[in-house]
């Protein structure tokens, strides 16, 4: 039950209700392969048939992310980029990636924007907005 409260999901409840019945048939039988045949069974249909009932009641669907959306906006940068350091945290929809610059010699400072050039593993590969002198006036 301890973990259960550690844990955001409600997955380690279901091995604590096979554990009951384990003991039932433990009280009942007092042999200890009829107690891990019940609290395997038991555990894994609870896991393997509620999951998907739980997930239909809340209508909670997982979260997709379309790279091809991503591709081309605007970053705000969280932690300096430097590709030699290895460091580098932007934010974008609300998300935070790993990012990597463009070219390998640039540090791209926190707190300044760039543009998601592509995505490459679970990386966000950017590139700074360059502004202008007119622009900054």
């Amino acid at each position: 039950m301890v973990l259960e409260i550690i844990t955001p999901t409600f997955f380690i409840f279901w091995f604590g209700v096979g554990a009951i019945a384990a003991s039932i048939v433990a009280y009942f039988l007092a042999n200890t392969i009829w107690e891990l045949i019940t609290f395997v069974i038991v555990s894994g249909l609870l896991v393997f048939f509620t999951r998907p009932l739980v997930n239909k009641m809340t209508g909670e669907q997982p979260r997709k992310i379309n790279l091809d959306e991503i591709i081309g906006k605007q970053v705000l940068v969280i932690e300096t980029i430097d590709n030699k350091k290895g460091t580098g945290v932007v934010k974008i929809n609300g998300d935070t990636w790993r990012a990597y610059s463009f070219k390998e010699e640039v540090v791209i400072e926190k707190g300044t924007h760039a543009t998601a050039i592509k995505v490459e593993g679970a990386h966000l590969v950017v590139e700074p907005i360059v502004i202008s002198e007119e622009e900054k006036k």
